[in-house]
């Protein structure tokens, strides 16, 4: 694990980095821009930052790749978005919403926390039907009622 915390910027660009090259062969520069929405200059610039702090290979006008230490990050940071979207989607949330949320929260959350939300998480989807309470809290999402529990016999 690295100790070093990097900023929220940082993570997102080591992510944007590690899905695209999970779609493309080759990451460039303007594909990064595009899946952030950033200017090509300006990903230019954090990419040699990026370099610098030993987590990507970037020569000008080439191809970009996650140095082993970017890809442990990017991967960290990436399992997090999933736990997370899973997560709120649980909640009720939409997917769209669960997305830009789990962008947000991705940074800030302890690891601890996170843990627990994996389990969470992984706990639900791995329930050999769908959990009675699960329904419920479905129930009071839409109605704000509590219903009954079905009494067992």
């Amino acid at each position: 694990m690295d100790k070093k915390k990097f900023s929220s910027s940082v993570e997102d660009y080591l992510e944007a980095i590690y899905f695209i090259a999970k779609k493309k062969d080759r990451v460039k520069t303007s594909d990064i821009a595009s899946f952030l929405g950033h200017k090509p200059p300006s990903v230019t610039e954090m990419l040699e930052k990026l370099s610098k702090e030993g987590l990507v290979k970037h020569k000008k006008y080439g191809i970009v790749s996650l140095t082993p230490r970017g890809m442990r990050i990017a991967k960290e940071v990436s399992s997090k978005h999933m736990v997370l979207v899973s997560f709120l989607e649980l909640l009720g949330m939409d997917r769209r919403i669960a997305e830009i949320d789990a962008c947000k929260i991705e940074h800030v959350v302890t690891r601890k926390t996170m843990n627990r939300l994996k389990k969470l998480v992984e706990f639900v989807q791995r329930a050999p039907k769908k959990p009675e309470w699960l329904e419920h809290y479905k129930h009071f999402i839409k109605t704000g009622e509590h219903p009954e529990c079905k009494k067992k016999a």
